[in-house]
């Protein structure tokens, strides 16, 4: 899947993930005080090549990353997902605030 750095931050962004500035851009999504998910985009502008890697981090479908993507796959979306996935537990609610 062909995906750009810029398109892979508003994505990690989106979803409400921490950042971490170092030789890369590194993110996690801490649900609970407890580390769900990781990744890192390269800085810089261009192609991102590792599109599918990012994806597999984030425990996407090609068509959730690329709805994501396009806006409408958003932070709800990706907890029900996780919860699904049995990563997040069930009756857990979600108490952070993204704008």
């Amino acid at each position: 899947m062909k995906i750009t750095k810029q398109e892979a931050g508003r994505v990690v962004r989106k979803f409400g993930m921490k950042e971490r500035k170092g030789k890369e851009l590194f993110y996690k999504f801490v649900w609970k005080e407890r580390i769900i998910l990781t990744t890192a985009i390269p800085k810089g502008k261009g192609p991102f090549n590792c599109g599918n890697d990012f994806r597999k981090q984030l425990l996407l479908s090609e068509e959730q990353l690329e709805s994501a993507r396009k806006c409408p796959f958003k932070r709800p979306d990706l907890i029900a997902h996780l919860k699904n996935a049995g990563e997040i537990p069930e009756d857990d609610e979600d108490d952070e605030v993204i704008d």
